[in-house]
């Protein structure tokens, strides 16, 4: 009995820990905090915005012709545009239609060519390049060297749809910029975003640094440097698969044929100068050198490695963390972004020697437009000079590229 009694008090205790169990079990579970129902602004998109200035009706068209207005009213998303009033809107389209449509003209001229003849995908291009999908007002932009880099609304990569083609706005004092382009006002408030204006159409490039550099006819001296320096190497470590690397920001200074001709003429009239003290022989042999052209730079008379040091002295590049090329051109420097004081610029010959001082480079400023822009060298010709007293003055700059900018000089810098 005494057993009986103690399996019915257990089975007793068994269906009260179950009945309990089951009690607990049906307690209304805890309901999550409900997701607030987002609160989107009202009123007027960046689209209407522009659409109800009429300093704006031309960029207003264009928004209309690259198909853009709904997008840039949905306000369920916030924008920063870098649009461009009237005035700048005429120079885009006096260049664009090749000086068919003069500055003076009738602005239903303007209009038309906007809505009728600049090719849709071209707008739809200039419109998505001049969008950033966030809110910037003018304090919020970068203040740093060079411009910050901010994503556009242009996917480079379709199967990767954040890397997009950046733009370069930079906040400065007294003039702040979109690319190389003064912004003449900041701050316009829409109900999804700002809108800033740019003197002129920041345009987005369409070519790569070796494709834009192939078709400068004054260039070729420097094709055949890079491809002389290029002798050995492989992938990225080559300069002419570096041009051609699209996601990338880089700045490269590019000596014209007139600066590789003079150059050379120099180092071969002072080296036999030198071995047979004879200035005509000297002179004869420094013309042949110079009538050889570029395929000079491929000839006996020059070594690999002087070539690659010294194309790589025209590449400019920053510290990264990287143990193996810890200079990296990984900058793209307009010509706005140089003071009006010289300021140092490393480049990749500071990842072979890192103590180099790099490049001096120096703007002069007519109000907010650079109207001179130089670099200056640590080795001079002939030999010996002071350092930074070499100077290339910028002969055509700011020719920006999808992966870089580059800038056309009148001398060869030297590292040493």
């Amino acid at each position: 009995m005494k057993n009986v009694s103690q399996i019915s008090r257990l089975a007793y205790l068994v269906l009260l820990s179950g009945a309990l169990f089951l009690t607990a079990c049906n307690k209304d579970l805890e309901q999550p905090a409900a997701i607030p129902t987002p609160v989107y602004p009202t009123g007027s998109g960046v689209a209407a915005t522009l659409a109800a200035n009429a300093n704006y009706s031309f960029y207003s068209a264009l928004i209309t012709r690259a198909g853009m207005t709904a997008t840039l009213n949905d306000s369920t998303k916030s924008f920063t545009l870098f649009a461009t009033d009237n005035a700048g809107m005429k120079i885009f389209v006096n260049a664009a239609s090749g000086g068919a449509v003069p500055l003076n003209a009738p602005d239903a001229t303007f209009l038309g060519f906007i809505s009728g003849s600049l090719p849709a995908a071209s707008a739809a291009g200039i419109v998505q390049y001049n969008t950033i999908g966030q809110k910037f007002t003018a304090s919020t932009l970068s203040t740093g060297f060079p411009n910050y880099p901010l994503p556009s609304q242009i996917i480079l990569d379709p199967t990767q749809p954040f890397v997009r083609m950046p733009i370069f706005p930079v906040r400065g004092t007294p003039y702040s910029y979109v690319n190389n382009l003064p912004i003449t006002a900041t701050d316009m408030v829409a109900a999804n975003g700002v809108i800033h204006t740019a003197y002129s159409v920041a345009a987005p490039p369409s070519a790569t640094l070796k494709t834009m550099v192939a078709g400068e006819s004054t260039l070729s001296y420097f094709r055949a440097a890079i491809t002389r320096a290029d002798s050995g190497s492989t992938g990225l470590s080559k300069f002419d698969s570096l041009m051609n690397y699209g996601v990338t920001n880089m700045t490269v200074l590019a000596p014209n044929d007139a600066a590789f001709q003079t150059l050379i003429f120099g180092l071969v009239y002072s080296q036999v100068l030198a071995a047979t003290g004879n200035a005509t022989v000297a002179t004869t042999q420094a013309n042949a050198a110079v009538a050889a052209g570029p395929a000079f730079l491929a000839g006996p008379g020059v070594t690999t490695a002087l070539v690659k040091g010294i194309v790589a002295y025209h590449f400019l590049a920053t510290l990264t963390t990287s143990t193996t090329t810890p200079y990296q051109p990984n900058i793209r420097v307009f010509s706005n972004n140089v003071s009006a004081t010289p300021v140092f610029i490393k480049t990749l010959v500071n990842s072979s020697v890192a103590a180099h001082p790099g490049v001096m480079a120096q703007a002069t400023y007519t109000g907010p437009a650079v109207t001179a822009l130089k670099f200056s060298s640590y080795g001079t010709f002939p030999p010996g000079g002071t350092p930074f007293s070499y100077t290339a003055n910028v002969v055509t700059m700011d020719k920006h590229a999808v992966n870089g900018v580059y800038h056309i000089i009148d001398k060869v810098l030297l590292p040493q």
